[in-house]
């Protein structure tokens, strides 16, 4: 969720990573470890989707003739956007909608890295539409109108079984690994300024995510809090090593981002619903280990 200043790894810079140190402990992961991690290229074959015709027909006759989407995206939030382990292949389950999309409006789609916060302002110009794991709020649909497709929140994970028995409700004194600079790392922060100030959670920060799941899955933290995508995905990544405990908080929703009042957004809403409903939208998830949060209907601007 990108409004939670929350960034990722790209998976080519997880393989710098494997054999460093930590700057908050000693890991013993090793290069191997961090390439299992990595992994290929993923992507969802959306190669089957047809064209909907009454869909595709509702794009703007500039759109149509221009014969392109142009997405603006910000590829360093693994599990939604990110570059695969080669650097230069933009993969995520963004991606992956992006592409579906194309396919159900028959057009060439074209995502374009770029600042996070320049995306929005660049809708209706230099984009057509948004797809970035953008939050949904109010102030946001005062500028732009939001399709939302998924929803997440703040989630912790424990080693598959629960060896230590980590329990949410008693975080004080417990070894919790997040991302520096995130809402996570913000929370427990404060969380030792009130709750545990006699008994303090034992930070581990780490600036890449994946590397906080490997240390994780190998035992060397009670849990990790992270937003429930990365989650879902480091249980992908570790076959099963790592497992969700507890119900997500400050739960919102992720949406596309399009030219307000304009056609291009309820083409984009009616693409989504027909993924929705041939089962191709919770398809995308599945290949990124997502099984909860995905919409069941296009929901245009929910914030109201």
């Amino acid at each position: 969720m990108k409004t939670l200043k929350i960034t990722a790894v790209t998976a080519a810079l997880l393989l710098t990573l494997g054999a460093c140190g930590s700057d908050a402990a000693t890991s013993t992961t090793d290069a191997s470890d961090a390439a299992a991690i990595a992994g290929d290229v993923r992507a969802t074959d959306v190669s089957t989707i047809e064209k909907v015709d009454e869909i595709a027909a509702l794009l703007p006759e500039a759109v149509k003739q221009d014969g392109k989407l142009t997405i603006g995206t910000n590829a360093f939030y693994a599990p939604a956007e990110f570059y695969a382990a080669d650097g230069t292949t933009m993969q995520g389950f963004d991606v992956d909608l992006a592409n579906a999309l194309g396919k159900v409006l028959d057009i060439e789609v074209t995502m374009e890295n770029a600042e996070f916060a320049a995306i929005i302002p660049g809708i209706g110009s230099t984009y057509e539409a948004g797809i970035a794991a953008i939050s949904v709020n109010p102030e946001r649909q005062e500028t732009v109108d939001l399709i939302q497709y998924y929803e997440a929140g703040l989630q912790w994970g424990v080693p598959a079984g629960n060896p230590k028995n980590f329990d949410p409700a008693d975080v004080c004194g417990k070894v919790i690994g997040v991302q520096t600079g995130t809402a996570q790392d913000e929370f427990l922060t404060e969380l030792n300024t009130t709750d545990c100030k006699d008994k303090p959670v034992q930070i581990q920060r780490q600036s890449e995510q994946p590397r906080i799941s490997l240390e994780l899955a190998q035992g060397q933290l009670d849990a990790m809090f992270a937003d429930t995508p990365v989650i879902d995905y480091a249980i992908l990544q570790t076959n099963n090593k790592i497992e969700k405990i507890g119900t997500p908080i400050d739960v919102v929703g992720l949406a596309i981002a399009t030219p307000k009042g304009e056609a291009t957004t309820e083409a984009l809403t009616k693409a989504l619903q027909h993924l929705i409903d041939t089962g191709e939208l919770q398809r995308i998830f599945d290949t990124w280990g997502i099984k909860d949060g995905v919409a069941t209907t296009a929901i245009l601007n929910p914030a109201k």
